[in-house]
């Protein structure tokens, strides 16, 4: 497919870094393309399905999806089981996995080296979601996007109620994630992100917090004009709040 890669990069501070959490320098406010202001909006679908409606929408936009990432393994091991987890899906529905090389894996999960991904700019989506069991699109519904592969906080200890991070230094780690992609979007000229709830699964971290922490970090000075579509794929069940948590802190606030 035209302008399609299985390139990437890693993207980590150095091993030798003062400041782990800074492997990107702040965007230049020099180079801001000043759109808009922006709603978000918070999406039940799959993330493919939500950057194939804005591309549908806006043929030349410039689409950046995230990638909710196993930093221990390529994908979480989907090649020997699928569990239904985004990544998976993810990988099932494009040619993502072909870009997460080997050799980037593992990295830390918190603590210095932690704050670290990868950038694929040219993966190609070529199938349905998994409510529409994966099927092949038409080669006309098929798209070019990137991916940002970051992986949240794994299991990290909460406070007694479970709403919080109990450490300081893991609740920098989170924003020091959530700032690495945001970076990272912006620096690549991205004027779309379709975004998801960052350990929000079975890396079990409390969905309010995180939805909250990637609100105020988007509304950090830094970011402001730099994206055209802002929207937070986050997959509706009935039986987790997830869905409803980023919907009632996220949907609508305008960035």
């Amino acid at each position: 497919m035209p302008g399609a890669s299985t390139e990437s990069r890693f993207i980590a501070p150095p091993p030798d870094a003062v400041d782990y959490r800074n492997p990107l320098v702040p965007l230049d406010p020099s180079a801001c393309p000043h759109y808009p202001p922006a709603a978000i909006r918070v999406d039940g679908r799959d993330s493919f399905v939500c950057a194939r409606d804005i591309l549908r929408a806006e043929p030349a936009s410039q689409v950046a999806v995230l990638n909710l990432a196993s930093d221990e393994r390529r994908a979480g091991g989907w090649l020997e089981y699928l569990t239904r987890t985004q990544e998976e899906a993810l990988c099932y529905s494009s040619t993502l996995y072909a870009t997460l090389k080997e050799e980037y894996y593992p990295w830390p999960n918190l603590g210095p080296g932690s704050v670290a991904g990868i950038y694929s700019p040219a993966v190609v989506v070529f199938k349905d979601d998994l409510v529409h069991d994966c099927v092949d699109l038409p080669p006309e519904d098929r798209v070019v996007l990137s991916v940002i592969t970051v992986a949240g906080p794994r299991k990290p200890e909460l406070t007694p109620d479970g709403s919080r991070l109990a450490r300081e230094s893991d609740l920098e780690d989170l924003r020091a994630k959530i700032r690495l992609i945001y970076r990272l979007a912006g620096s690549e000229k991205r004027d779309a992100i379709v975004l998801g709830p960052l350990g929000c699964g079975v890396y079990a971290c409390p969905p309010e917090q995180v939805a909250s922490e990637m609100k105020s970090v988007l509304m950090e000075e830094e970011f402001r004009g730099w994206f055209k579509h802002i929207v937070l794929a986050v997959y509706k069940t009935p039986t987790r709040p997830t869905y409803d948590i980023f919907k009632a802190i996220l949907d609508g606030v305008v960035v």
